[in-house]
């Protein structure tokens, strides 16, 4: 089965028939397929209902059966399935997320579907990057939380790309925009000067229609 069929299968809205996010993911998880990867997702879904979400954790339990599965999510959850890793806690909390580095090691991928804040979106990267496996995926969905100020307030977004937060920080398109010159770090002043460079060593950043995907320099 294509990656598809199996998130319409599950229900998730990665799939064709919502966001449309498997057309990407297949491309970039297809030679990971069989293998023992660690994936994490931020994110369970369902909100507050504890018998609600978990459709795209069943979708990778299922696409990806050599993977070691991990989700988190800030409600607690009921509905856990065989052979996916569920944790409660913030995506944005340093001990937390130390102490799942600590227990199942590097990720070779972290996808964040959770709460589409600007702010945590880019707590998360900053605090995960470093348990990234070089070549590693990281994965940011519904990128349209920047531009929505009228859905997630205006402290976390704003329609204009080049306007700040109210607290003037970045929201999450201007910040991982950012990346673009990242890439083009290569430990010298040659392409792109060493003090404009904020330690992110990628080798890509590819960004497609409210979502986008970076990879970590082997």
């Amino acid at each position: 089965m294509t990656l598809d069929e199996i998130a319409l299968k599950h229900g998730t809205d990665k799939a064709s028939s919502h966001h449309g996010y498997t057309r990407w993911y297949e491309q970039y998880f297809e030679p990971l397929r069989n293998e023992p990867i660690n994936i994490l997702e931020l994110g369970w879904g369902g909100h507050e209902d504890p018998a609600q979400g978990g459709a795209s954790a069943a979708t990778w339990r299922e696409y990806l059966p050599g993977a070691n599965v991990v989700v988190i999510d800030v409600e607690a959850k009921a509905n856990i399935m065989d052979g996916v890793n569920f944790h409660q806690g913030s995506q944005a909390d340093p001990v937390f997320l130390a102490e799942l580095h600590a227990e199942y090691g590097d990720w070779d991928i972290v996808i964040d579907d959770a709460s589409h804040l600007s702010s945590l979106t880019i707590r998360s990267f900053e605090l995960l990057y470093s348990m990234l496996t070089p070549g590693g995926l990281y994965v940011v969905e519904d990128t349209h939380m920047a531009y929505h100020s009228h859905y997630y307030g205006e402290d976390e977004a704003n329609p204009d790309p080049d306007g700040r937060t109210s607290t003037g920080a970045p929201t999450a398109m201007q910040y991982f925009r950012r990346m673009a010159d990242d890439v083009n770090h290569r430990g010298d002043d040659v392409l792109y000067p060493k003090k404009y460079w904020r330690g992110y060593s990628l080798e890509w950043a590819h960004f497609y229609f409210n979502i986008l995907f970076l990879r970590k320099l082997p």
